[in-house]
């Protein structure tokens, strides 16, 4: 095994004089070499725990430069979230060039968190960046981290604030009486998230007005998309990128779409060398499978030894790529794109993404009573010329997160789950096609078009794609919501007149998936997926600012006719 090196806590400036910490492993010898870095706001010395071990990188060839972000553990300065990742990472590239073990050529790796540094470093554009390798992130920080279809991520944010606050609490400008405040805050929110999810106003939870996080109120300030986010927006700066990029996530990650926006927004705005230079793997996989806790699990479902993720398998595929792009210099013989379909369980590849589909609708039908699984909701071929559906959407009473593509730890699971008990409600709207006679497999963007009526000026409508296997079990597929709001623009919100049918896009992101005969396809519509989505209260007021005695119950239509095609717009292909 080759010997290394290990230089702990090295002070890396950066242009405004704040000084981060950097850990440096490399091969022991007085050789070049060429460089990977990683910035973390989670410790650098816990990014082994990620999908990319910096010791084996070391003994496989490289310099790895691992390095706490701005503000975070052993690095000077105030953190906040995304803003300062751009310039610090152009700064950590060149300085990491410029050291007298690297060759000059420097690549860029990360997941999650990570992942943002990463593909911050790559829009800002250093002169010695050579390639890219990002994974289970997003680059429309605000539609696809903070918020989704203008609705909050609450379960995720919550737990992502809670973790990130215990150790903030040595660096918040508090006094002694405030920090024992907030670290009783942490404590109840750790030990009863459900409580603290249920809180309204979402800005009274007392774990973020402590000051410890004081990102959380910045976000929900900027409830829609506008300068502040604009400022960050990665995948809006994908003309600047120019250096290749692999991308790795999981079809049951909570940043799944934000991972294809980014590889969307490179395949359309970038150089044309990052263009012809991408690449894609996409495994049936969560959040937490990189780092090696649910490698080939995802909710229910057990794929077995060919879906393995984390360090062990993933790190093989990150050398073969790095090495093609920093030692040898030419492009690597892989796939464009190397996607799992979930439902024939099978590793499928494609030039690029999505696989040339063909968008096939299914429209909505009923007879008015679609209500559960147990109504008269159908999928057809053809619009249909029922009665609208309704049901009442009591924010009270929310329809409960089961699944999905979320990471709400000590909240809910995510993955897939059995959705049969949520479709027992008389609040989701279920609608069925009949038992497939032939494989049908969709792979690309799932979109559900909604013709609505409310008696409230502001609610929301979620969309669940479900695959219902001959024996019952409802699989979740794919899940989207839409904050009537935002129906018409991110960036100006639009409210409904009471009784007003308007159309609503719900997005439920990208999927490979094949339903096998025998089975059924079905769409689930609601108001709520809680606590993964903050709730609606069905009035004007901004959703966190909203307290309980603001809630109002809204009474919701559905309509599908040939007015009102209400229907799900399925990605097929051959």
């Amino acid at each position: 095994m080759a010997r290394i090196t290990v230089e702990r806590d090295v002070g890396v400036e950066t242009r405004d004089g704040t000084e981060l910490a950097t850990d440096v492993y490399r091969p022991d010898d007085d050789g070049t070499h060429p460089a990977l870095l990683l910035r973390s706001p989670y410790g650098k010395s816990h990014v082994g725990e990620t999908m990319f071990r910096p010791v084996e990188a070391a003994e496989h060839g490289y310099a790895v430069v691992v390095q706490d972000i701005r503000g975070r553990l052993n690095s000077e300065g105030d953190w906040e979230p995304f803003v300062n990742e751009r310039e610090d990472g152009y700064d950590a590239v060149e300085w990491t060039a410029e050291q007298d073990w690297c060759d000059g050529n420097v690549g860029v790796v990360g997941t999650s968190y990570l992942g943002v540094t990463a593909m911050s470093a790559v829009v800002a554009d250093p002169p010695h960046l050579e390639c890219a390798l990002v994974g289970f992130t997003a680059g429309d920080l605000h539609d696809g981290w903070v918020y989704s279809g203008g609705a909050f991520e609450l379960g995720f944010n919550l737990m992502f604030g809670t973790n990130l606050s215990w150790d903030a609490l040595g660096k918040a400008d508090l006094s002694s009486e405030d920090i024992g405040a907030a670290k009783r805050a942490l404590m109840a929110a750790a030990s009863d998230p459900e409580a603290a999810a249920e809180t309204l106003p979402l800005t009274d939870i007392p774990l973020f007005d402590s000051g410890v996080a004081p990102y959380w109120q910045e976000w929900l300030d900027h409830p829609s998309y506008d300068d502040y986010w604009e400022g960050i927006d990665l995948a809006a700066s994908a003309d600047s990128v120019d250096v290749p990029v692999l991308h790795v996530t999981g079809w049951y990650d909570v940043f799944a779409r934000g991972e294809f926006d980014l590889y969307d927004a490179i395949a359309s705005e970038a150089t044309d060398e990052a263009r012809a230079n991408q690449h894609l793997v996409v495994g049936p996989w969560d959040h937490e499978a990189p780092m090696s806790i649910t490698m080939s699990k995802v909710g229910d479902r057990e794929f077995g030894p060919r879906a393995v993720s984390g360090p062990a398998i993933l790190n093989s595929e990150a050398f073969e790529w790095l090495d093609a792009w920093l030692v040898e210099g030419e492009a690597p013989d892989i796939p464009g794109v190397r996607y799992f379909d979930v439902g024939a369980e099978s590793w499928e590849t494609a030039d690029a993404w999505p696989p040339d589909p063909d968008s096939t609708a299914w429209y909505l039908d009923s007879g008015g009573a679609a209500n559960s699984r147990h109504g008269d909701g159908r999928l057809v071929e053809t619009p249909g010329e029922g009665p609208p559906d309704s049901y009442e959407y009591d924010p009270a009473d929310p329809v409960p997160s089961r699944g999905g593509r979320t990471l709400m730890a000590s909240i809910q699971d995510g993955g897939i789950t059995d959705q049969s008990g949520v479709e027992e409600r008389d609040d989701v709207l279920v609608y069925t096609s009949p038992r497939l006679t032939e494989p049908l497999t969709v792979a690309g963007p799932v979109t559900s078009t909604l013709y609505v009526a409310s008696s409230a000026p502001d609610t929301d409508f979620t969309a669940k794609l479900v695959d219902v296997d001959p024996d019952g079990y409802c699989a979740n597929v794919a899940e989207g919501i839409k904050r009537a709001r935002y129906r018409e623009s991110e960036t100006e919100p639009t409210f409904m007149e009471p009784g007003e049918t308007v159309e609503v896009p719900v997005e439920l992101g990208h999927v490979a998936h094949t339903f096998e005969p025998g089975h059924r396809v079905r769409l689930e519509v609601s108001s709520s997926n809680f606590p993964k989505y903050d709730r609606n209260c069905n009035v004007e007021t901004t959703p966190a600012v909203a307290d309980a005695e603001e809630m109002q119950v809204a009474t919701q239509q559905v309509f599908h006719d040939a007015d009102h095609p209400s229907r799900l717009s399925l990605p097929v292909v051959e």
